[in-house]
């Protein structure tokens, strides 16, 4: 299940959910790479991946080292709505090697 949740001047936030687990991407603006979520305490496989389903019935890949459980995806979402900041808790990576 794909989740948006925008706010003007705010970005975007996305949640990829799989079942038990989901993804977040992160973007500042259209067209921006963003940051993706990461799990610290990830042990599995380099690269082990997620298999995701868009909305719009495209098979995505998103790596697993960036999984986390539903309701803290969920609980992501909700605070970036609220707020408009990042989610606390969450680890990111930049996926445009900018810092």
């Amino acid at each position: 299940m794909e989740v948006w949740t925008e706010r003007p001047g705010d970005g975007a936030l996305c949640g990829l959910i799989s079942g038990e687990i989901g993804w977040l991407m992160s973007l500042r603006a259209p067209g921006d790479a963003g940051f993706s979520s990461r799990n610290p305490v990830y042990a599995g496989p380099h690269d082990a991946l997620i298999e995701d389903w868009l909305d719009n019935g495209q098979r995505d890949r998103s790596p697993a080292s960036g999984a986390a459980d539903t309701a803290t995806i969920v609980r992501a979402l909700r605070e970036f709505l609220e707020t408009g900041a990042g989610p606390s808790g969450v680890a990111w990576h930049d996926d445009a090697g900018t810092r």
